[in-house]
């Protein structure tokens, strides 16, 4: 009987710790990571948003008139984009088997409002597919891959003028109001193995002038 209830706390352990180990923002390739453990691969990412070449974390919601002409000259006005960094390195730099090639899918962009912009309008979330692939490295290097992401599109820029110019919605001088961006990258690697991370970056938005000189 003894032996028949040790034989039962070692399975509870067991379990128990399991469940520790893939629980809580302590696990493998936290934070904002998930399948780490079945991929072998850690992923850690960074945001830069840009505007017309430049690295900006302004994005202009109004197109303003640079000149009233004739002829009547507006400023250039489109997407803002945004560069992602992705670093791949091994969760065991010592390991013997070689993790398979990583790809990521698609993507959603989450817009979330600042605590100093809580009156400000709400930003629809964004999907994309794209197809980004990741080389895991060897032993302790590291793998970096970059692309080109949506930021915010034209659809939701006017989208938050017209809101903004409804008189509904609160912001600062120049309808200025502040948010976070939250990616979420999802993608399988060679072996289907699912995995996930994320990767946040702060921006404001409102009227800025892109007229130039």
């Amino acid at each position: 009987m003894k032996r028949g209830y040790s034989l039962l706390f070692t399975v509870f352990c067991l379990l128990f710790f399991a469940f520790l180990w893939g629980c809580g923002d302590s696990g493998s390739g936290s934070p904002g990571s998930h399948g780490s453990e079945d991929t072998g691969v850690i992923l850690d990412a960074t945001i830069v948003p840009s505007y017309l070449g430049n690295d900006t974390s302004s994005v202009d919601a109004f197109q303003d008139v640079c000149s009233a002409g004739p002829p009547q000259v507006l400023e250039d006005f489109t997407d803002h984009q945004a560069t992602v960094t992705i670093n791949a390195t091994l969760l065991n730099p010592n390991t013997t088997f070689q993790p398979g090639i990583l790809y990521v899918e698609k993507y959603t962009v989450a817009y979330f409002r600042s605590t100093d912009s809580i009156g400000s309008p709400p930003i629809e979330s964004d999907t994309r597919f794209v197809t980004i692939v990741i080389n895991p490295p060897a032993g302790a290097g590291v793998t970096t891959v970059t692309d080109t992401v949506e930021f915010l599109d034209l659809t939701r820029k006017d989208q938050y003028a017209a809101d903004m110019l409804s008189g509904r919605f609160t912001s600062g001088l120049a309808f200025l109001n502040n948010y976070t961006a939250v990616y979420t990258f999802e993608g399988k690697n060679q072996f289907d193995e699912l995995f996930s991370f994320t990767v946040q970056k702060d921006f404001q938005i409102g009227d800025f002038n892109n007229c130039g000189g």
